[in-house]
């Protein structure tokens, strides 16, 4: 009885605090790169023109930290800097399928005055991320430096957005990508990230020298821009069912998801701007100007608040809808950025229905896909 008291009072607070609020996106400042690049630790005022700073919170195994990302690139390569409170080790992962699964991981650390960056892959979901070359890769990293002092390290690295090796992501101009990242009090790569680790989006560069980057909203079909303001909504669909279930059953995998369909949201965010559309996202949790999503937000919220299984069943299920909607978006459209954003997005849901059914695989209950054909649901699960 007084345990069950003692987990009340703690989601009480919680409310009280705003701990469960949804999180605020990072914050991306941009400006001319105009310095020239050089991987020598030190991060210029104008060396990149992208960046941001990632939050990571303290809590179970973790002192809690913030990561400064910063970026840019041309149409061939990417140059990067990572700069964290840690005289340890920090890294970046582009593309994880599930959580750290299939991420391809960028290490780096300084070791008295030498710096090491590692090009490497992460080969299951919570590591361990070898070596590409000892997975039968290469290494890809084409210059890199770095420099640690006051307790701050910073590392730097360029490669080619598209290295052709299997175990890297290829990147492309303009593309959002999925990120990880996490920073340790070790320069150990066997250590795990014991300071702070989290997610985030990775917007790339599109324009080149002398090319208009600007786009109209009329070069839009009705039905894709009608599609970027429905995923926009779904997505925090999602995200809004997901934290409302997890203030009646507080397990991290109704947490974690709910932070990475913020992600999501952030990314067709980026669609709406770019067309310049009227954004439909309102702040109150459960609002939407879709009907249907609307109904599909009390729907599962209902449903799920009977028992845990019914809301893990409930969380599945939403993901499955997910799929289908985007694969509908994916093949009502010929526009590359659309492409690649919901494609994205596709491969994100994709991983959250196989977190949901994992997790009910582990308490053992049975999941069969509500919306998905029994070929699709085993396609995407095993």
């Amino acid at each position: 009885m007084r345990s069950g008291l003692f987990v009340f009072a703690v989601m009480v607070l919680a409310l009280l605090c705003g701990c469960l609020q949804p999180p605020a996106p990072p914050e991306v400042s941009e400006k001319a790169a105009t310095e020239e690049w050089k991987p020598d630790g030190v991060v210029g005022e104008n060396e990149y023109s992208r960046s941001m700073v990632l939050l990571g919170s303290s809590g179970y195994a973790h002192s809690g930290g913030n990561l400064e990302l910063s970026w840019k690139n041309d149409q061939e390569h990417l140059y990067m800097a990572l700069a964290g409170r840690t005289a340890g080790w920090l890294s970046v992962g582009f593309d994880p399928q599930e959580w750290m699964k299939d991420a391809d991981t960028i290490l780096g650390y300084v070791d008295g005055e030498k710096a090491v960056v590692e090009d490497q892959y992460s080969v299951n979901n919570y590591g361990p991320h070898p070596g590409d070359g000892e997975l039968g890769g290469t290494d890809d990293i084409l210059e890199y430096g770095g420099r640690e002092e006051n307790g701050t390290t910073v590392v730097e690295f360029r490669r080619k957005l598209d290295t052709g090796d299997r175990y890297d992501r290829a990147l492309a101009p303009g593309e959002s990508v999925s990120i990880i990242w996490g920073m340790a009090d070790s320069d150990d790569p066997t250590v795990k990230h014991n300071v702070a680790h989290g997610e985030g989006i990775l917007v790339l560069e599109q324009a080149v020298a002398g090319q208009e980057a600007t786009v109209s909203v009329s070069t839009l079909t009705d039905g894709e821009r009608k599609g970027i303001l429905f995923i926009r909504e779904e997505e925090k669909a999602a995200r809004d069912i997901y934290m409302s279930l997890y203030q009646v059953y507080p397990i991290p995998v109704f947490k974690n998801i709910a932070t990475s369909e913020q992600n999501h949201m952030d990314q067709v965010k980026i669609l709406v701007d770019r067309y310049g559309l009227n954004d439909p996202v309102q702040d109150a949790p459960g609002a939407f100007f879709d009907p249907d999503l609307k109904a599909m937000y009390d729907r599962m919220t209902k449903e799920g608040k009977r028992s845990q299984a019914d809301a893990l069943k409930a969380g599945a299920a939403v993901e499955e809808i997910n799929i289908l909607d985007l694969e509908e978006q994916i093949a009502g459209t010929e526009k590359d950025d659309l492409q690649v954003v919901y494609q994205g997005l596709l491969a994100g849901s994709r991983k959250h229905l196989r977190s949901f059914v994992r997790v009910m695989d582990a308490q053992g209950l049975e999941y069969q896909p509500q919306h998905l054909s029994p070929e699709q649901y085993r396609e995407i699960v095993e």
